[in-house]
């Protein structure tokens, strides 16, 4: 008895479900390819977040040491936007708490772009970085005497990270950067520096 024989199938065909595995196997790898990317992206945007935020504070503790050359007994008030904050004459160890530091006058946003709130710059760097935009850093910042004519000032420079919510952070308040709840959603930035009053004036 002949049987018929079944026709082979090809070499070159494939099933439904191997089809159906390939395609799974595609979208797995694209899925791995988007979310390495949108890492990247959120990477980047934290580290220039964070090299903004460090030349601000640099900024902001250079501000203090100039005011620091027309300092001598008392600071002078109507010139100091910092240093006229502690109290004097000096007692080591003593210091303010975290302040809030300068923002635009009359405003209800507290935050400031990447020059501050410090208007003295030249026309030239103003151009280059217009002070009305990317204002989303708070800075704050706080003094220690550290002898009778040396204090220690530390500034943080603090900013919301994607996701946080920005309305809670307008304010710049000081529980941004003392409350440990907040650590998450706040990224900042802390430089030390001396600023010794002008003795040399007295």
């Amino acid at each position: 008895m002949i049987y018929p024989t079944l026709p082979r199938r090809s070499a070159a065909a494939f099933t439904l479900v191997e089809v159906l595995i390939g395609g799974v196997v595609a979208m797995i790898g694209l899925f791995a390819t988007l979310n390495l990317a949108v890492r990247a992206t959120s990477g980047n945007s934290e580290r220039r977040d964070a090299q903004i935020a460090g030349q601000l504070a640099e900024h902001v503790l250079a501000t203090m040491q100039a005011e620091a050359v027309m300092w001598t007994d008392v600071a002078p008030a109507g010139i100091s936007r910092y240093i006229n904050k502690i109290s004097t004459p000096a007692t080591v160890g003593a210091g303010t708490p975290w302040l809030n530091g300068p923002a635009a006058p009359l405003s209800s946003d507290r935050r400031v772009g990447q020059l501050g709130a410090d208007q003295t710059y030249d026309q030239g760097a103003l151009q280059e970085v217009p002070n009305d935009r990317g204002q989303r850093f708070c800075v704050h910042y706080r003094l220690t005497w550290v002898s009778a004519d040396v204090m220690r000032a530390e500034v943080r420079v603090s900013w919301a990270r994607g996701g946080a919510p920005v309305d809670a952070y307008k304010q710049c308040p000081i529980s941004m950067i003392t409350n440990p709840g907040d650590v998450g959603l706040v990224g900042s930035v802390t430089l030390p520096a001396l600023v010794m009053r002008n003795v040399y004036a007295q």
